[in-house]
């Protein structure tokens, strides 16, 4: 019994080796899920870093509020490991962000632009994080190369440490779902 075991445990261990290879060797496309309606659901992370934050009065209008400009990389189901360059407008006294477009561009150049809708970010003082305080909606307001004329739009969350709390700088991460077509 022990030796059948073992004889399975060892093929299936190298059926997934051997699938494993393939997909490094010819390349993994990703893997979507098509509803049924023409929509494609995707899902994915990413983690930005905060770049700058300043006053811009044409975009975001009079102190309390401020642009922060963020970039990063993620991945996702709809075109696999992305860079993304994120910038938007916050007000300071209520946490309202405003105007949030993000452009995320996948390994082979292609694109989407994101523009979020207006949201709340929560602080919490005893663990020196923000956070969106509902799941955010977002369209996908364009797209190059596969993603040209493509439409969509999702939800994502939102958290980030905040370095005047408790002296600590780490990025800020984002989880988002939606579907295209």
């Amino acid at each position: 019994m022990t030796r059948r075991i073992t004889h399975s445990r060892l093929r299936r261990t190298g059926l997934c080796a051997a699938g494993l290879g393939t997909a490094l060797c010819l390349g993994a496309g990703p893997v979507v899920a098509n509803n049924g309606n023409g929509h494609t659901k995707y899902k994915g992370s990413e983690s930005l870093n905060l770049i700058s934050v300043g006053i811009d009065l044409d975009r975001c209008g009079d102190f309390p509020n401020f642009e922060a400009v963020f970039e990063g990389q993620g991945i996702d189901t709809a075109g696999g490991l992305f860079s993304v360059v994120s910038s938007g407008c916050q007000n300071i006294e209520t946490g309202e962000v405003f105007d949030l477009v993000a452009v995320d561009t996948y390994a082979n150049g292609d694109s989407v632009t994101i523009e979020a809708s207006s949201f709340f970010l929560e602080f919490d003082p005893q663990t020196c994080a923000s956070a969106t305080v509902d799941p955010v909606h977002y369209t996908i307001a364009g797209g190059t190369g596969s993603f040209a004329g493509v439409m969509g739009h999702g939800k994502f969350e939102f958290a980030s440490n905040d370095s005047a709390c408790n002296g600590e700088i780490a990025p800020a991460f984002v989880w988002f779902h939606g579907k295209y077509k």
